[in-house]
């Protein structure tokens, strides 16, 4: 579970940081960096699991090299970053129980668009917290007991291992010599948690197609393979499944997986009130992203971040904050993760995006700061003379004492500018 995002250099971030809670709804317009957000996890997730090169292969044309770095108004290589860095802080289910880790990784730029850029690995690695600092455990407010299992678990750890860091390796082939015990296990913890950082981009017209692959597969970022998913899912999942469907599309009763067994392929269908049993080239595509993301959430196999873009794509507006409001239900707040924390492979986290303003209507009275304003800035480099348009965030609740003004959004605030906007509060 990510619990804090630290980036500079990279596309439109400079100096940028976020507290992550179990379930972040990220607001903004078009342009504020939303996605870009999702790009940064996804290139640590690349990295992590293919080094730097596999991050850069092209799987991810928003990953060129030549889009990675922040980027000021002016002529010249000086008005471009010549490094990045993203440095993310989470807490991981293990055998020690809910253990703090964090991962840097840097990387320099050579080179300035229109030409050619190269990228070059500056280091990275990955750590057990030492929690000299705890104030990011302040800020979640994370309760006693976890901030108890937090410690034990870090002490386990190190008792058991001897060292709390490991190295990234900018590439497979790196030259190093063998690794610890304890730095492998920490580099496949985190390559674990790192698994499910794939933001959801969903593909209506893929997911209507017969699925002839494996059906050991979470589900694809595209949704591909849906009908593989609803096939593994047993019985209480999928009945679980089946009640949620109903409630945010009320013609739909039930979901019958299908496999092909002459043509090895997987498929479904899903029984309406009226029309009987419906497959799905007849399904809208709000139905197939209902689908979609509900398979996704009750996919015990893919445990961990569900991030989502744009999230009410496709949706009717009176079902956005509603699906929500579903998926937050089962997210593992910190109060949960003490005691999951050995029973789980991923603590259950939500990240979604979105420009609505019914969801922001739904959302904008709760004060823990889960509703997050991503937003545009002008920033002026005076060593560059440039400026640029950078990414903040804004959390939508009362200010703390030691916040300057604007570093947050009220409830109040939030409320008068929807009024202006003509939207109904719920």
């Amino acid at each position: 579970m990510i619990t804090r995002i630290e980036i500079d250099g990279f596309k439109s971030f400079v100096g940028f940081a976020m507290d992550v809670r179990p379930c972040t709804v990220l607001m903004g317009v078009n342009g504020a960096g939303k996605s870009n957000l999702l790009d940064a996890l996804d290139f640590v997730r690349r990295t992590v699991t293919m080094g730097l090169q596999g991050a850069l292969s092209g799987a991810n044309p928003r990953l060129a090299a030549r889009d990675l770095f922040h980027h000021a108004d002016g002529h010249g290589d000086a008005c471009t970053a010549s490094e990045l860095t993203i440095k993310i802080g989470m807490l991981v289910p293990s055998t020690y129980g809910p253990l703090p880790l964090v991962v840097r990784l840097g990387v320099g730029r050579d080179g300035t668009p229109p030409d050619p850029v190269r990228v070059a690995w500056r280091g990275g690695r990955v750590w057990v917290s030492s929690l000299v600092h705890t104030e990011w455990m302040d800020r979640l407010g994370l309760p006693g007991q976890l901030r108890a299992a937090v410690a034990a678990a870090r002490k386990a750890f190190l008792d058991r291992n001897g060292t709390d860091w490991a190295q990234l390796r900018g590439s497979d082939a790196a030259p190093g010599g063998p690794r610890s015990e304890g730095a492998r296990e920490l580099l496949g913890v985190l390559a674990s948690e790192t698994a499910t950082w794939e933001r959801i981009a969903l593909d209506p017209a893929a997911m209507r197609r017969p699925f002839g692959g494996s059906d050991e597969l979470t589900l694809l970022a595209d949704g591909s393979n849906l009908s593989a998913v609803l096939q593994r899912l047993g019985s209480g999942e999928l009945r679980d499944m089946e009640a949620d469907l109903a409630a945010l599309i009320p013609e739909a009763s039930a979901i019958r997986p299908v496999f092909d067994h002459r043509r090895g392929e997987y498929d479904f269908d899903v029984r309406f009130r009226h029309t009987g049993w419906t497959s799905p080239p007849m399904l809208s595509d709000g139905t197939m992203r209902v689908l979609a993301l509900l398979a996704a959430w009750y996919d015990d196999r893919r445990a961990g971040l569900l991030a989502v873009e744009e999230i009410e794509n496709g949706l009717h507006p009176t079902r956005i904050a509603e699906l929500v409001r579903r998926l937050r239900r089962d997210v593992d707040d910190f109060p949960d993760l003490a005691d999951r924390a050995r029973q789980v492979s991923g603590f259950r986290q939500l990240i979604a995006t979105t420009h609505s303003p019914v969801l922001l209507s739904a959302l904008y009275d709760d004060p823990t700061g889960s509703l997050v304003f991503l937003e545009q800035a002008s920033r002026v480099d005076p060593a560059r003379a440039g400026i640029s348009t950078v990414t903040r965030a804004r959390p939508v609740r009362e200010p703390r004492a030691d916040e300057e003004p604007g570093e947050t959004v009220t409830a109040e605030q939030v409320k008068r500018l929807l009024e202006a906007m003509g939207q109904v509060i719920a």
